[in-house]
């Protein structure tokens, strides 16, 4: 792993919003993409109107392209 994968950029795409509750057992995650700078500041925002939740920017993972390993 280099430095450049840990670096988040404002501008770089790709990014959902997770949540937890913190009480429950319950998770979630709003399907919006957007950027990291854009998921920041909505989960500033959620965090301020839901405080019985936290709210996370996360990395959308790529769907595995199983052509490629069944082919």
């Amino acid at each position: 792993m280099t430095n450049e994968n840990l670096i988040k950029r404002d501008d770089d795409t790709g990014y959902i919003i997770a949540w937890k509750h913190k009480y429950d057992f319950e998770t979630g995650k709003l399907e919006e993409t957007m950027t990291y700078g854009e998921a920041c500041k909505r989960c500033e925002e959620l965090i301020a109107n839901e405080s019985d939740k936290t709210f996370w920017p996360e990395k959308v993972k790529p769907a595995p392209e199983w052509h490629l390993l069944y082919s």
